[in-house]
This record gives C-alpha cells, sequence and structure tokens, in this order.
C-alpha cells in the first residue's frame, strides 16, 4: 500500500450540485445516480465551480432530521399531530439550499498522496471519503471502500506469492 497514491482508488463517477442547488432536486438526482452507482452516495458541492464540501446521504438525511425534528417539536401540539408537523417540516427543510447541509470538513488530497496517508486523514475526519483535487480542479473521490478493495487485493496478492 505504501506504493498506492490517491489516484490509483480514484472515482470518476461524482455527482457535482451546485451550493445553490435546493436540497430536494439533489435527493432527486442523487437517487438517480445512486442507481448507477449504488456505493458513491454522495454528492460534491461547488459554488461558482469551485469546491466547497459534500452531501453524503448520511449527511442528508442527518440535516434533514435535525431540521425538521427541531420544527415539529417546535410546533407541534402532542403526538396526536407530531407526524403532520414531522411530514410538512421535512418537505419545508428539503426546500434549502444545499450549502445549508454541506459537510466542509472532508478531507482533500492531491492525486500524488500516499493512499495510507489518504486513509489516516479520512479516519481522523470520520469520513467514507476524500476528496481529490488538482490545484482547484476536482478529479474525483477517494471512497473508503476502494481503499478496503485495495487493501484485501494487496493481501490476496501476498498469500498467493507465499503459498506458490
Amino acid at each position: 500500500m505504501l506504493r498506492k497514491r490517491a489516484y490509483d482508488a480514484l472515482r470518476t463517477d461524482v455527482l457535482c450540485v451546485d451550493a445553490g442547488d435546493l436540497l430536494e432536486a439533489v435527493a432527486d438526482r442523487l437517487e438517480k445516480h445512486l442507481e448507477k452507482s449504488p456505493d458513491m452516495d454522495a454528492v460534491v458541492v461547488t459554488r461558482q465551480g469551485r469546491y466547497m464540501g459534500i452531501v453524503s446521504l448520511r449527511t442528508l438525511l442527518g440535516d434533514l432530521n435535525d431540521c425538521a425534528l427541531d420544527a415539529s417539536l417546535r410546533t407541534s401540539l402532542g403526538p396526536g399531530d407530531f407526524e403532520t408537523v414531522y411530514k410538512d417540516a421535512c418537505h419545508h427543510c428539503m426546500h434549502r439550499k444545499v450549502a445549508d447541509a454541506v459537510r466542509r470538513d472532508i478531507p482533500v488530497v492531491s492525486p500524488s498522496e500516499p493512499l495510507h496517508q489518504v486513509l489516516d486523514a479520512m479516519i481522523k475526519a470520520d469520513s467514507r471519503f476524500a476528496v481529490v483535487l488538482e490545484g482547484s480542479r476536482l478529479l474525483g473521490l477517494v471512497p473508503l471502500g476502494e481503499i478496503f478493495h485495495e487493501l484485501r487485493h494487496q493481501q490476496a496478492r501476498k498469500e498467493d506469492a507465499a503459498g506458490g
């Protein structure tokens, strides 16, 4: 793994959205994107073409729940109307801009960054993704699953070499 770089685990099937897009539209696009790439459950958010952060499925759902739950608890009269109020709050929350839900603490790495350092940064940031930028140009994402795959592949090669 010492020879592998971020570029070796790079995924380019990345969905990019503008910071001004509504969460509802982003959720629709993400749902369609997941049909083609089920393991790429995040969108890259840009503002004026520059990287801003990521909204993953987990981030989106967590933000939606926090927003809707807070609104529902403030306006609900009790258990009898909570479901209706929560549903209306979810609808309202999905009409905010994606910039309101973006996670900005995702590790940003260069394509030549050693893969073990990318993994370390992802673990420290509690992130399933690292963003690969060359200058200000987005190249793609390194998902945790790709690093896992590389580690397993490397282990299988070692076992094959030891056995043969």
